[in-house]
């Protein structure tokens, strides 16, 4: 087993402990690396546990859910503890292992969404006293989100496998999005742009979003990666600077061979006339979908050129690669 500070390590099957968070990411990780992962399914605050959902993800083979850190560290050895929030790495605080602060979000967006009134300044200095203290290394899942916490960390890019998504064959004239509490986070995810874009158009919103009529959960993966091949457009409305310009679900998109509707964005993957149709204000990207719906062998062109974006810009192997480079230099205590 690789112990903390060794010189000698080999990284390729290592056993990861971490928790029941961003499920989409962890079965990509899981998926792209020859790890072993623990996955804690912790108690929420109304005591229910926090359960792994089959209808977003599958259980990946390589990984194991535990209702406890104390059950995890009774059930098997660890190489280092994955932490997506404050809560996962307090709970994780004692345990004598190397420890990786995943930020999977914006500071701002998370103050704006909650109405926040902390001292963000203070905050920060708390955080990285906790974190060094701890000897803590800090990964963000992009530039943007790294810019906006102004910490230093590690950046590992989002990534999607082509090869997990069928072809595209958009025969369902309608735009299809994908977003949790797209209402109650409008102010992030651009709630008041899908209502315009999709005011009198067939459309399908994924996800966990109650108080949409227009919306439901999907059953499991597959079941996305339906809709993904049957709908003509992905619409992404993420508002900067609180999102990135791309997350998981539009790079499944992108991957799928689906052309993509969206906002002028500095990291947005998507190029007007390219991969999809990207505009300045909502009116006109209303009026740039309803012409691509009317053009199915354009959407396809499109799409076809989204799905080697993806390819190119936001490879596997990358992100592979880098996890791979940082886990060694994280054991070595660098």
């Amino acid at each position: 087993m690789i112990r903390f500070g060794r010189s000698d390590i080999y990284c390729k099957h290592l056993r990861v402990l971490t928790f029941n968070s961003h499920q989409p990411y962890l079965h990509i990780m899981a998926e792209a690396l020859p790890w072993a992962f623990g996955i804690i399914t912790p108690r929420q605050s109304a005591g229910s546990e926090k359960k792994w959902d089959p209808g977003i993800r599958p259980l990946p083979s390589n990984a194991r859910l535990y209702s406890s850190v104390r059950e995890a560290m009774l059930a098997d050895s660890w190489d280092w503890v994955l932490a997506h929030n404050v809560h996962d790495f307090l709970d994780t605080r004692e345990i004598p292992l190397p420890k990786v602060f995943l930020v999977h979000g914006t500071l701002s967006g998370r103050i704006l969404q909650d109405r926040s009134t902390i001292d963000r300044a203070l905050y920060l200095k708390n955080l990285q006293f906790l974190l060094s203290a701890n000897h803590a290394a800090i990964v963000f899942v992009s530039g943007l989100k790294r810019d906006d916490w102004g910490i230093p960390g590690e950046v590992i890019r989002l990534t999607v496998d082509p090869c997990w998504y069928g072809g595209y064959r958009g025969e369902v004239r309608g735009v299809l999005q994908v977003s949790n509490h797209l209402k109650e986070r409008g102010l992030m995810t651009g709630w008041s742009t899908y209502q315009t874009v999709c005011r009198d158009i067939p459309n399908l919103l994924l996800g966990d979003n109650k108080t949409i009529p227009a919306s439901r959960r999907t059953k499991d993966w597959d079941d996305l990666k339906e809709q993904l091949r049957s709908f003509r457009i992905y619409l992404y409305t993420p508002i900067y600077p609180y999102e990135d310009g791309y997350n998981t679900s539009l790079l499944e998109a992108m991957a799928t061979g689906m052309p993509v509707a969206t906002l002028k964005h500095p990291t947005s993957p998507v190029r007007d006339g390219c991969e999809g149709v990207v505009a300045d204000s909502a009116e006109e990207l209303r009026d740039r979908v309803l012409q691509l719906l009317d053009d199915p062998a354009e959407a396809a062109r499109m799409g076809r050129n989204a799905r080697i974006r993806v390819e190119t810009e936001f490879s596997i192997s990358e992100f592979r690669n880098s996890w791979q480079s940082f886990a060694e230099r994280l054991l070595r205590g660098e």
